[in-house]
């Protein structure tokens, strides 16, 4: 029971704003930062609900750290990749949720809560949609077969983007497979490392209000 009440006080810190107050000639001013989620505490619901596979590095659907790292450094296409990341992640937690049961302990279901996080980390993506469709479309309609495509190492951050949408999608598209929903639980455990970058708002609202 106490490990619940600690669950639940971390979530509710999350919601908790940040003032931070300043003198501005004679008057305060004070900014009040509402943080978006805290990303240490999702592999801490993860592992209890995460499964372990040993796969080829060209089956993972997530690209190694070493290319993703390109992707987190563009602030729009780290965060529309993110979007369709977290659509795919939650697709199958929804899935598999009939699966889930209550911690015998924890008193708390932690694939249920994973879905409701799925939202929250949507809610601090710095996503443009227009230009998300267009990265999106472009993923659609590349065709990388050709002999003129790069390795990936030597490849840009817009054509990694569009290699990790079309995993993605591939995934997505076989997502009712049991094969890809154990893989997709699996590379659950690793989604917070790659959440960090710049197309993750680490402040949800910023409001200045002045105090008399």
């Amino acid at each position: 029971m106490a490990s619940a009440l600690q669950c639940f006080y971390f979530i509710l810190m999350l919601s908790i704003p940040i003032r931070e107050c300043m003198m501005i000639s004679q008057d305060v001013k004070c900014i009040i930062k509402k943080p978006c989620f805290d990303l240490s505490l999702l592999p801490k619901m993860v592992e209890h609900v995460s499964k372990d596979m040993i796969v080829e590095d060209g089956e993972k659907i997530l690209l190694r750290h070493s290319y993703f790292d390109k992707i987190r450094k563009k602030k729009t296409l780290h965060s529309c990749v993110l979007l369709k990341v977290i659509d795919l992640f939650q697709d199958v937690l929804i899935r598999t949720e009939a699966k889930s049961s209550v911690h015998q302990t924890e008193n708390i279901n932690h694939h249920h809560e994973l879905i409701n996080i799925m939202f929250q980390l949507k809610n601090c993506l710095s996503k443009k949609k227009n230009q998300c469709n267009k990265l999106y479309n472009n993923a659609d309609t590349q065709n990388n077969t050709s002999t003129a495509v790069p390795t990936m190492k030597d490849m840009t951050p817009y054509q990694l983007a569009v290699i990790q949408l079309q995993k993605l999608k591939n995934a997505h598209d076989k997502v009712s497979t049991v094969h890809v929903q154990e893989r997709v639980m699996d590379e659950l455990k690793t989604l917070h490392s790659y959440m960090q970058g710049k197309g993750f708002r680490k402040i949800l609202t910023e409001e200045s209000h002045d105090v008399s």
